[in-house]
């Protein structure tokens, strides 16, 4: 599922049909049906019931379209303060960032963000757990937060945009060849051996306490 395919599923919900959809977004009425009929196959149901040349939204498209309008307006709004920040030509961003995501997406975003505005000097602020990320922004410490969550993270009065999402990599000792050349584990694979993870409250602390928690020591 991507932004064009929500864009297009709107278009047909906006205007009732494929063909008056289609003419809106200067595309052939076929690529519009293709298109939907991929996002349907993706989501693994029927997101419109057609009725002559009208389309019904089914359920699962009314479930739909309250996020997918959601996602679209996050997503201006954040190509309009990147737009902003074009004009920045010298000041102080503050953020506050989580080890892992400190670590990329973020310096590349500050190379990039550098780069384009030289005269910004730019101050991170270590936070190791997501509460402590989201707690600095909200206190106005920091302008911008980056964390790393295994859930959604939704917050009353702040603006949340899911950047990626990265892989949980074990790293063992070359010498200890005791899983193999697995590329994946399974958590009960670890039993019996020894992590070590960072402080109580962050995410790969809470990822080793879960698994704890099932049952594997």
């Amino acid at each position: 599922m991507d932004t064009r395919q929500l864009k297009y599923f709107l278009a047909v919900v906006d205007h009732q049909g494929f063909n008056r959809a289609a003419e809106k977004l200067l595309i052939a009425q076929p690529s519009l049906s293709q298109a939907i009929k991929t996002l349907e196959q993706e989501v693994g149901l029927p997101l419109f019931h057609r009725v002559g040349r009208r389309a019904v939204l089914s359920d699962a498209g009314k479930a739909l379209v309250g996020p997918a309008r959601l996602v679209l307006r996050d997503l201006d709004a954040a190509k309009s303060a990147l737009d902003a920040l074009k004009g920045v030509r010298s000041g102080r961003l503050e953020l506050t960032a989580m080890p892992s995501p400190g670590i990329e997406p973020l310096s590349s975003m500050i190379a990039t963000f550098t780069r384009l505005h030289p005269a910004v000097t730019v101050s991170v602020e270590a936070a190791f757990t997501p509460e402590e990320v989201v707690a600095s922004v909200r206190s106005g410490n920091a302008e911008i937060g980056l964390l790393g969550s295994d859930r959604p993270i939704r917050v009353p009065d702040v603006q949340v945009m899911q950047l990626e999402r990265q892989p949980l990599v074990l790293i063992i000792s070359p010498h200890a060849d005791v899983f193999g050349n697995r590329d994946v584990l399974d958590r009960e694979d670890l039993a019996g051996h020894r992590v070590i993870v960072s402080q109580r409250g962050s995410l790969m602390r809470w990822l080793v306490d879960d698994i704890l928690a099932s049952g594997v020591n």
